[in-house]
């Protein structure tokens, strides 16, 4: 019997908060699927603020962000009761910079880094976001990864409101209720949270994107990165002054300001980003049959702990064969599809292109082992200097499964392996050996 809430049909869980479940649910009517948070809260919780406040705070939580209208803003589409307990239903996103990067439970331990300028977009999305909220009144009070949600076309999502404040509310925080998240939190935050303002969000933000471009947190100053020049150490100066009057005082300052780091990167790209001349690493032929491997830990030995190539292959990629010859591996290469699937459309579209005319025979999804091969790191800064994928910050499904419910891709831009939800969407290529 299909568990449900509400009118809407439980599909799995996504994670859980202290105000409530995250679930994946679908609606019927419009066989559609969503993220529905149903107010279950930790019993310490009740403890410290009492049932009623509890509620209330879902419940403004919800109204907060169903009156926000901004693409870097969740949406809210619903709210309404399940058997006495609120719920409300936002719209379904499968990624978070947390999960993307890998920050998990032990915040302090290092995580895999993104490519400098795709963090620095996702840090301008989030200030807009953050830009829009204060603008309402409205400070965040939680800003880290795991509250930076994305689309699958790379945009990201502000969400969880439930420990904001408006400004210029009288609010009380009980005792023993941590109001942010350590690291993040500035010190003026974590003494007196009904005190603080906007400058709050930023320091976040400035943690957040040191983490993004180094894998560390700034516990004991910045980390030790060759991307740190002069224009890095006076933004982040800024950024994580812990006087809030030494910061950036509005987000659109502060968004001004990556202008300065965009144009370091630039400077140092045109410098240092030097390819070298192509040469075949991989004996033999990398493994074609698709395979589950199972929930366990670390299921393919050529990826290091956070999940990256530990060697790479070095080759170019020459038009032939109707698509892309990579003539080492043996493998001929199809175009980036035009819009993101799901899994399960992209196997039924590789079927439906390898069962067409006799010059289509042969094509599939990739495994792990094939994609990676496509990976290309760049010699300085983390970045990905060259890689044949166009333009584009891609995520790319394989044809591999990690159990019935979740599948194997693979984050160009960052270059690391993760798995997802198969009713994700990202985009597909799809392969055939010669």
């Amino acid at each position: 019997m299909t568990m449900k809430i509400g009118r809407y049909n439980v599909l799995g869980g996504l994670g859980r908060g202290g105000m409530g479940g995250v679930y994946k649910v679908g609606h019927q009517a419009l066989g559609r699927i969503m993220a529905l948070k149903l107010l279950q809260p930790h019993e310490l919780l009740n403890e410290l603020m009492g049932e009623e406040a509890v509620r209330s705070a879902f419940l403004r939580e919800a109204r907060l962000l169903g009156s926000c209208e901004h693409r870097n803003i969740a949406s809210v589409l619903d709210l309404d009761e399940d058997r006495g307990r609120p719920f409300m239903v936002l719209e379904y996103l499968c990624m978070n910079l947390g999960g993307l990067i890998g920050e998990g439970r032990v915040v302090e331990d290092v995580t895999r880094a993104v490519p400098p300028r795709t963090a620095l977009d996702f840090v301008r999305q989030t200030l807009d976001g953050l830009e829009y909220l204060h603008g309402r009144g409205i400070i965040h009070l939680d800003v880290k990864p795991g509250n930076l949600m994305l689309g699958s076309d790379g945009t990201i999502k502000l969400i969880d409101l439930g420990l904001s404040r408006l400004r210029g509310e009288v609010w009380v925080k009980p005792r023993g209720l941590k109001i942010g998240s350590p690291y993040y939190a500035p010190p003026e935050q974590e003494d007196s949270p009904e005190k603080a303002d906007e400058r709050a969000d930023l320091h976040a933000v400035g943690v957040v994107l040191h983490r993004l471009v180094s894998g560390f947190l700034p516990v004991d100053g910045l980390a030790d990165s060759p991307l740190f020049s002069g224009p890095w150490r006076e933004f982040f100066a800024r950024a994580l002054a812990s006087d809030p009057d030494a910061r950036f005082q509005d987000a659109g300052a502060m968004r001004d300001a990556l202008k300065t780091l965009e144009a370091d990167l630039q400077r140092r790209s045109n410098n240092e980003c030097v390819l070298q001349e192509p040469v075949c690493t991989v004996m033999g032929r990398l493994r074609s049959k698709p395979l589950r491997t199972g929930v366990g830990p670390r299921p393919f030995d050529f990826l290091d702990e956070l999940y990256r190539p530990m060697a790479y292959h070095e080759t170019e990629l020459e038009e032939a064969m109707g698509g892309w010859l990579d003539r080492c591996t043996g493998l001929v290469w199809g175009a980036v599809s035009p819009w993101p699937m799901t899994w399960d459309e992209g196997m039924a579209s590789a079927a439906s292109v390898a069962s067409g005319t006799d010059a289509a025979e042969g094509w599939r999804m990739p495994t792990v082992e094939e994609l990676v091969s496509l990976l290309r790191p760049g010699l300085e800064l983390d970045e990905f200097c060259h890689r044949p994928f166009g333009d584009r910050y891609l995520w790319l499904w394989t044809g591999d499964r990690r159990s019935y419910t979740s599948a194997w891709f693979v984050d160009v831009g960052g270059g690391a392996v993760l798995a997802q939800d198969r009713s994700c969407r990202f985009h597909v290529r799809l392969v055939r050996s010669v």
